[in-house]
This record gives C-alpha cells, structure tokens and sequence, in this order.
C-alpha cells in the first residue's frame, strides 16, 4: 500500500490551514447572528444610551474588519490560482508516472529517496503498524510480471488518510481502484470542480464524472466564502451494474457505496429492508 502520511499532511485544501480555520468559526458565528436577525433579548435596549452608542460604534468597526476579511479572502483565492497554475505541470507529471505513460527520471527518484528532516515522519516510514522496526531488506521483491505505472494508486492514498478509510466499503474499492487521476479546475466565480477520470470498467460508461462545488455570491458575515451547494453528474450505468442499489445486509445498509456518494453527490443510495 503506498504511504501517503508525507502527502496527506502537506496537501490538504488551503481553505483548511490558519485563515480557513478562522473562517469555518466566522462562518458559523454568521450563520448564528443571521438566525438571530429580527429578535432581541432585550439587553442592548435595555442599556443607558451612552453605551449603546458604544456598541452602534463596535457594530461600525466590525463591518470595517468584515471588508478588510473579504478582501483578505479574495486576495488569497487569487494566490491559490496563481501557484494552482505553476503545480499543475506537476499534477500533469504525476499522472503520467501512475498511469504507466511516463517513468520517473533519475533525478525525481533521488529527491523522492531522499531523507526528508523531519525526523517523526523518518522515523514513521521505518515502522510498521505496531511501531516495529522494518527490515528494509525484508521489502516485497520485483513482480515477475512487469507492471504499469502505480496500480490502485488513489484507492491506496484514500486508504492511507485517517479521515476516508474507515468511510471505504468493498463496494467503494471496486470503483475507486478504476480511478486514474482526480483534478480540480477553478470556476470563473468563487467555487471549483473535482474531476475524477476512470479507466474502461464494468460498472458505467462514463470517462469522467465531476462535482462542482459552489459558493454564495455574497461573502459571508466574516468576510469569507460561504459555502452554497453542490452539483453532480449523473452516472451512466451499465444494465445491471449500478452498484448503488445494492440490497445490502442490516449491519451494511447505512454504509453501502458511502465515500463513492459521498464525494460524488449523485445519488440516494436505495437500500432494501
């Protein structure tokens, strides 16, 4: 199974480092003021009005701090698309080495070898699961049937991340391993999509299936995106192959399909009782 620890701590979404903490708390102390909007507890009215000028005063200061945060937000969805452009050479490169169009050149095998500095993470990929040293000569040998590329290369990386194994079905694995490359493409407006592309498979017609994501046109009470809804696309699938109207046992039924649907967004899974 490929380790992907390294991959997994470095390229989470931006949105999910310092300033997208700040705005998922923003977000929801929005969506909490927004309910609130219309009613009052009677504690401000209820002040002498030389404060409650003081609080009109901070109600000013924090529309001020609100722009400055939109713009700070859209400032940085510009930097994600400047260094979005420069990775994607990359992106492109990877997909050629995993698909077998492309083998890894001399150079990109030493930088790949070579130790990294963080010593935990070292340290972690010479152990095995119990924290048992590895014998690196005890490493699987050469296949006798040459191989092409990285086989089931994104169902191992999902596997790999703490978040999505414990979500993968054996259902989810037969599609996933079809998978040979996931990108996302900006939108004009604030949002983006996920492409997944598939190899030729029994299960559906379909080269390439996307999810977009959107985000309101408005910014949201902190100044940040605000997320709105998403949109899938329909599954071609063969006779007799949708995968998602599986009649799955009771201990199964809530999980049948879940990380396909679940990042894909297209169906309701129709289990039977």
């Amino acid at each position: 199974m490929i380790n992907t620890k390294k991959i997994n701590r470095r390229r989470q979404p931006r949105n999910l480092g310092r300033p997208g903490q700040r705005s998922r708390i923003l977000a929801m102390m929005s969506s909490k003021l927004n309910s609130l909007v219309g009613r009052s507890s009677g504690y401000i009215e209820g002040l002498p009005a030389e404060v409650r000028r003081r609080v009109a005063g901070l109600k000013g200061v924090q529309k001020e701090h609100s722009k400055l945060e939109a713009e700070f937000q859209e400032q940085v969805l510009e930097l994600e698309k400047h260094y979005f452009k420069k990775f994607t050479p990359l992106y492109e490169r990877r997909a050629k080495i995993i698909n077998g169009l492309a083998e890894p050149t001399e150079d990109e095998v030493e930088a790949g070898e070579t130790k990294n500095e963080d010593k935990d993470e070292d340290k972690d990929d010479d152990e095995d699961e119990d924290g048992e040293a590895v014998d690196k000569k005890d490493a699987a040998p050469a296949s006798l049937t040459p191989l092409a590329g990285v086989p089931e290369f994104w169902l191992s990386s999902m596997k790999n991340n703490v978040s999505l194994q414990e979500m993968i079905t054996e259902d989810d694995e037969k599609v996933l391993k079809l998978l040979t490359d996931i990108r996302m493409e900006y939108l004009d407006r604030p949002g983006f999509k996920l492409i997944f592309e598939f190899a030729d498979n029994e299960y559906f017609t379909d080269k390439t299936i996307t999810k977009t994501y959107y985000y309101r046109e408005e910014n949201g009470y902190g100044g940040d995106f605000i997320y709105s809804h998403a949109e899938g696309d329909k599954i071609d699938w063969k006779k007799d192959k949708d995968l998602t109207t599986k009649i799955e046992s009771k201990k199964q039924r809530n999980k049948s399909m879940f990380l396909f649907i679940f990042f894909l967004g297209l169906w309701v899974c129709r289990d039977a009782d």
